[in-house]
């Protein structure tokens, strides 16, 4: 009888570790599977995992940023010393940064333009800068200049002035396509010159053998003006725009102008703006000049 118990026992025990070592495996198998699933969405997801590793609040690689940029960027000290500058004064200007850190600005450019930056450069440490642009030629290492179009602000640490920083874009193809556009304006100028010419020397002609000479003064208006609109069509201009350069050459201002024209002010503004930028002037009496030139207005007596 107690054979048979100690029989019975250890066969319920033997049948409990069987089950125990069952759930065991199974639980190995389980946990085998989530670690595989778990491997396949790591790497089929890489921006999640990407964003799981990422550091929170990362800032942006300012410095690479720096490099990478085309226009030449810099810091000066209160001397004019360079500073900082990034590699691309290199392929502008032939330098590499080590040559231009510790140098003063004026040593790389010419004479003229060294004092065009030196009036901005004690303007802005002033705070008496009227604009940040400014243009400047500078000199190349291998020979040749380059011109620059300048865009300098304070350097401030801690909001202390300690500098000055800014970026030199090159411009000089810009340069050279307005070269080539005041030789074309040129020559368009004195063929129009020649053909006014040949026109009121043609219509003198027609008035010593006309009988009627007020029919030719008044052919030769009418010719003098179809070349004046030919002229302004070609340089873009409308009848507008010419009433409004024969008030510039009156001396009347944009509010002037507005009430004689009828615009707002706001509005001949613009207008005189686009007149100059037509002309190839920067001034209103280049305007007015160039205007005379090619004919477009007359002379006041």
């Amino acid at each position: 009888m107690s054979s048979l118990l100690e029989d019975v026992t250890a066969t319920c025990w033997l049948t409990r570790c069987v089950g125990i070592l069952s759930a065991v495996r199974r639980g190995c198998l389980a946990l085998r599977v989530v670690n595989h699933r778990h491997n396949v969405v790591a790497q089929t997801s890489p921006k999640r995992n990407l964003a799981v590793t990422a550091a929170p609040g990362a800032l942006p690689d300012y410095r690479a940023l720096v490099e990478a940029a085309g226009d030449i960027i810099y810091t000066l000290d209160f001397e004019g010393r360079f500073t900082f500058v990034n590699s691309a004064v290199a392929r502008v200007l032939g330098y590499a940064p080590d040559e231009v850190l510790g140098a003063r600005f004026t040593e790389f450019l010419t004479a003229e333009s060294a004092q065009i930056a030196l009036r901005h450069f004690g303007q802005g440490l002033t705070d008496a800068e009227s604009t940040p642009f400014f243009e400047v030629e500078a000199r190349r290492k291998g020979g040749g200049t380059v011109h620059l179009e300048i865009r300098a602000g304070s350097l401030l640490r801690d909001e202390v002035l300690v500098g000055r920083q800014g970026i030199a874009r090159d411009i000089s193809e810009l340069k050279a396509l307005q070269s080539a556009l005041s030789q074309r304006a040129a020559l368009f100028e004195e063929r129009m010159r020649t053909a006014l010419g040949l026109y009121a020397r043609i219509a003198d002609l027609a008035g010593e053998s006309s009988s009627d000479p007020m029919s030719s003064a008044h052919a030769l208006g009418q010719m003098r003006d179809a070349v004046k609109q030919a002229c302004a069509d070609k340089m873009g201009l409308t009848a507008s725009d010419l009433r409004i350069v024969e008030l510039l050459s009156s001396g009347y201002s944009n509010r002037e102008i507005a009430e004689a024209v009828c615009l707002s002010p706001h509005t001949v503004k613009d207008h005189v703006a686009r007149i100059l930028q037509r002309l190839g002037a920067r001034r209103r009496a280049e305007a007015v000049a160039a205007a005379l030139r090619l004919g477009l207005i007359s002379a006041r007596a």
